[in-house]
């Protein structure tokens, strides 16, 4: 299996799951920390260190979660077996 990703394709299909990554730690942190400024009224500057933690937390677990969704798409293109009989 490791072989497969040393190969261009490989190293395509990881470019792209980083990019995935990227962008679901940019949408969630977003959505998760203004959520909480927005639905509680509570800006950041009165956080305990718990919140930031449990919030980082779900942060972490949700970008993860989206990464793989979002990665499947990607490793089917580049990953597949490709058809020559064109």
């Amino acid at each position: 299996m490791l072989k497969i990703l040393k190969t261009p394709e490989g190293k395509k299909f990881l470019i792209a799951v980083a990019c995935v990554f990227i962008v679901a730690v940019c949408v969630v942190s977003k959505a998760a920390f203004q959520g909480v400024e927005d639905q509680y009224n509570l800006p950041m500057d009165t956080w305990d260190t718990s919140l930031f933690i449990i919030q980082g937390a779900w942060v972490a677990i949700y970008s993860f979660m989206f990464t793989i969704v979002g990665a499947l798409p990607f490793g089917f293109y580049f990953l597949s077996p490709k058809d020559d009989s064109e």
